[in-house]
């Protein structure tokens, strides 16, 4: 049977929903923010930046369950195996529960380990504390979101991801206001809202997931069989793929964690403006995403069937808009966000230091885009090792860079030398694609790209 090209209409159709889905992420995070900035207190500010630094490292670093998910869901999906794609929802959904309770569990080990090692005010450290061991709570539930939202993206349904982080989204900043604003609980009640926020989502995840289930008839033929759900190739598979993409978040999750404490290095007030940019950062950052888990989708489908010219045109076509959507946001922060923040946050010391190192957050969305599309690519192929050396790579370079700049230039050294983050993993990843090309045709698994020699 012929298969359509994919077409520029395909990819806006299909991106759309996930922009929505994606802004609505760090939305919460920018509602965080602001109702914190509102209340004049840079150490709430400060202890958020923190607190959220290292809950980052343990919870981005299992984000290995979204990526993983729909690589996998992509290839199962587009082979014509149902009863592989919901073992696959299955699997991720285990793995989620498992971690999510250990967080939770040792949350106040990760803090007490944490905050021994990031460097701020004693004050700053306890309202980070505060935060941290609030959200923890919400552990199990965002990390089955991972495997929930993995799985239907892979499946093509965006507008069903699109509602529960709308739903995530609403819920969060509506917890915010009350808790901050009107009760006054500070960071322990930012990281609270996070944290229910985040169980409803997942219950209105459930819901979609009974649904598209619903439509397939159900769970297919052999699917609850506890030997073909444990089958040692298909774990071997997963595994290798996760924990490669671990590995890659992790070194990812290194870079943005050290960004904070570059901050927290420079005193409280750099550490506050430094934390509102990279919330508006993270705003632009998801949303152009929208455009790689398309791309993610469809250089998992041209993978399953070993087209290179389907992968290149899944590169062009999603890589055009979201160029053109950086160069718009990068402008747009430029023009606006002076008047934005000055709106937005009422200490006067951290409000100066954001609008002070606003061109450098300005440029991200632009030069971080070839990074977030090529990421995309390799996701989709389950790549994982060569994502795991790019984000290893991209992190030495950083950390150089870093010890180079900040010294000598101030936060403007830290900044200059995140900049420098982004450009090492677009390059070191688009040094990769060519292999990726050639690899394409006598590879039929997952795991066996991630065992073979690189080209």
């Amino acid at each position: 049977m012929s298969i359509p090209s994919l077409t520029r209409l395909d990819v806006i159709k299909r991106a759309w929903p996930l922009v929505f889905a994606n802004a609505a992420v760090p939305l919460a995070g920018v509602a965080d923010t602001f109702v914190l900035g509102l209340s004049g207190d840079k150490a709430d500010l400060g202890g958020v930046a923190l607190g959220g630094a290292l809950f980052s490292v343990f919870y981005w670093s299992f984000y290995f369950l979204r990526m993983g998910t729909t690589g996998l869901t992509a290839q199962a999906d587009g082979a014509g195996d149902l009863a592989e794609t919901q073992r696959i929802l299955l699997r991720a959904l285990a793995i989620a529960g498992t971690l999510g309770l250990l967080v939770l569990l040792l949350r106040d080990l990760i803090a007490l380990a944490g905050f021994a090692i990031l460097q701020g005010e004693a004050r700053v450290e306890d309202k980070g504390a505060d935060y941290l061991l609030a959200r923890a709570w919400g552990t199990p539930a965002a990390l089955a979101c991972f495997a929930l939202s993995g799985w239907l993206i892979g499946l093509g349904r965006n507008a069903s991801t699109l509602a529960i982080y709308v739903a995530f989204s609403v819920i969060n900043i509506a917890l915010d206001l009350w808790f901050v604003l009107g009760l006054g609980y500070g960071p322990g009640g930012v990281g609270a809202a996070t944290a229910i926020a985040e169980w409803v989502a997942l219950v209105i995840g459930l819901g979609f997931m009974a649904f598209v289930l619903r439509g397939q008839s159900g769970w297919a033929q052999g699917v609850l069989d506890r030997v073909k759900l444990l089958d040692p190739a298909a774990i071997r598979e997963l595994f290798q793929v996760n924990v490669n993409l671990m590995i890659r978040t992790w070194s990812l999750v290194i870079g943005f964690t050290w960004f904070a404490n570059a901050g927290a290095r420079q005193g409280t007030a750099a550490l506050a403006g430094n934390h509102v940019l990279l919330q508006v950062i993270s705003v632009w950052a998801f949303v152009l995403d929208a455009f790689a888990f398309v791309a993610e989708t469809e250089a998992g489908r041209a993978y399953g069937r070993r087209s290179v010219r389907d992968l290149r045109r899944s590169v062009q076509l999603t890589g055009e808009p979201m160029l053109i959507a950086g160069g718009i946001f990068a402008i747009a922060t430029w023009l606006f966000g002076e008047a934005a923040l000055t709106a937005l946050i009422e200490d006067p010391e951290a409000r100066a230091a954001a609008i002070t190192y606003l061109p450098w957050c300005a440029v991200v969305p632009f030069l971080g885009a070839p990074a977030w599309l090529m990421d995309g690519i390799f996701i989709g192929t389950t790549s994982g090792k060569i994502l795991r050396n790019a984000g290893i790579a991209a992190v030495v370079v950083y950390l150089i860079a870093d010890a180079m700049l900040a010294p000598a230039f101030g936060n403007h050294g830290v900044w200059a030398a995140f900049l420098v983050f982004y450009l090492a993993r677009a390059g070191a990843l688009m040094s990769a694609y060519p292999a990726l090309e050639r690899r394409l045709h006598s590879a039929p698994t997952a795991s066996e790209i991630d065992t073979k020699p690189s080209a």
